[in-house]
């Protein structure tokens, strides 16, 4: 009798084990323990660190610890990228992506990392809307006068964006293109630094993303030319569209998103696509995003349709960078 105790103790004991044993790859159902940290590829002050600040804050209530957003500039955000991509797959060191990231995956063949490979989607975070601004110094009002001035005095009137690669680069070329100009691009680690040049008159034109660029617009010290989008921005309604200026393609929004280094865990990555999508129904973070300029995204979203979403943007951009010639600055 008793040794049958004692084997039917020791097959319980075995038994508490295993599942242990099984998921010891797997994130525990306490997820998470400790401080999250949300890492970006940009100095402070611009769009990017904007929304990963609005973002940690509501993370951080949903999920039940901190949530701290680390600036790591440099290589238009490889740098960043190729952190977190060597980090330990255990959810705690995330990586906030852009459109630049789908694009540097053609113009770096030697990067480091592998954005297919090394990082993993979560899902999509915010899109904003882009918007062509000029100085208050510029004579510049409307798109026919960057045109007219662009045909007029080649590759004299400059264009800054937040990194060679970004969507503001991007955006200048492809305007380029469209309107048979030549003008010169100049690349920030940011798009902070940039607008103290645009201020200042040290460049005539910046392609940035909305919610950087309403500060400045409200102060009135930079111009709003043109919204880069398909519809108006509520945030500058009197602003036209680039389509309504005559000029139809360029009306691409700024895409923001959540991945974690490959390996990670599913029941997390499950649980940090469950966290955001469930902040986008926060009304303080709606009304963040509103004042902001920043829309949240379409459901469903999930860490599938956001991986097709990275990998048709590589194959649409890779076009781009080797029509335009696109180099690393």
């Amino acid at each position: 009798m008793h040794s049958c105790i004692r084997e039917l103790a020791a097959l319980t004991l075995i038994g508490s084990t295993l599942p242990m044993a099984a998921s010891a790859s797997e994130a525990p159902a306490t997820y998470p323990v400790r401080p999250i940290t949300l890492v970006i590829g940009f100095t402070p002050g611009g769009g990017t660190d904007g929304l990963a600040r609005i973002l940690a804050r509501y993370l951080a209530d949903e999920l039940g610890q901190k949530v701290l957003v680390e600036n790591r500039p440099g290589a238009a955000s490889n740098v960043a990228a190729e952190h977190v991509a060597r980090a330990v797959p255990d959810g705690y060191t995330l990586y906030l992506s852009t459109r630049s990231n789908t694009v540097h995956k053609t113009m770096y063949p030697h990067l480091k990392f592998d954005l297919g490979k090394d990082l993993l989607p979560i899902g999509l975070l915010a899109t904003v809307p882009n918007v062509i601004l000029t100085g208050e110094r510029t004579p510049i009002k409307y798109v026919r006068d960057i045109v007219t001035l662009a045909r007029t005095y080649p590759a004299t009137v400059t264009c800054a964006s937040s990194g060679v690669g970004s969507t503001g680069h991007l955006l200048c070329e492809l305007f380029q293109r469209e309107t048979d100009t030549a003008m010169v691009h100049v690349a920030y680690r940011g798009s902070a630094p940039g607008f103290v040049d645009l201020i200042g008159g040290r460049v005539d034109l910046l392609f940035g993303v909305l919610p950087a660029a309403l500060p400045y617009i409200q102060a009135g010290s930079v111009r709003p030319v043109a919204v880069m989008s398909r519809q108006r921005a509520s945030a500058i309604p009197d602003v036209p569209t680039v389509d309504e200026t005559g000029i139809v393609g360029l009306n691409l929004d700024t895409w923001f998103g959540l991945m974690a280094p490959a390996g990670t865990p599913p029941d997390i990555t499950r649980r940090l696509n469950d966290s955001i999508n469930a902040i986008f129904l926060n009304p303080g973070l709606q009304r963040a995003f509103t004042e902001q300029g920043y829309v949240a995204p379409l459901q469903p979203n999930t860490p599938e349709t956001f991986g097709t979403l990275i990998s048709t943007e590589i194959d649409e951009w890779s076009r781009v960078v080797k029509e335009r010639n696109i180099k690393p600055g």
